[in-house]
């Protein structure tokens, strides 16, 4: 079985700016879920390229989606929401405050 551990840290903000690729963190009936949030020009491009809408996902599914978009975008990922949501053993949450 392979562990599930990160090697980065990861920057949340409670209030991510309008231009960042954001993970908005939540429960859902004691899943841990992720919800992607991007600009609209990024889900403009989406579109156009036939990738698929991102609907709420399992939280490491979420982030690693939210990664891809935001490295194809060349725009900054955060993480936003519940921090509770976050596996301490993936790595540190670090606030940008």
């Amino acid at each position: 079985m392979l562990g599930a551990f990160m090697i980065a840290d990861f920057r949340y903000d409670a209030s991510p700016e309008v231009e960042d690729v954001v993970v908005e963190l939540f429960w859902d009936h004691g899943e841990r879920m992720g919800r992607i949030k991007t600009p609209d020009m990024v889900g403009d491009a989406m579109v156009v390229h036939g990738l698929p809408h991102p609907e709420p996902l399992p939280v490491i599914s979420a982030v690693a989606y939210a990664m891809v978009l935001a490295a194809q975008s060349n725009r900054r990922l955060r993480l936003s929401g519940d921090q509770s949501v976050w596996p301490q053993e993936w790595g540190t949450l670090i606030s940008p405050h």
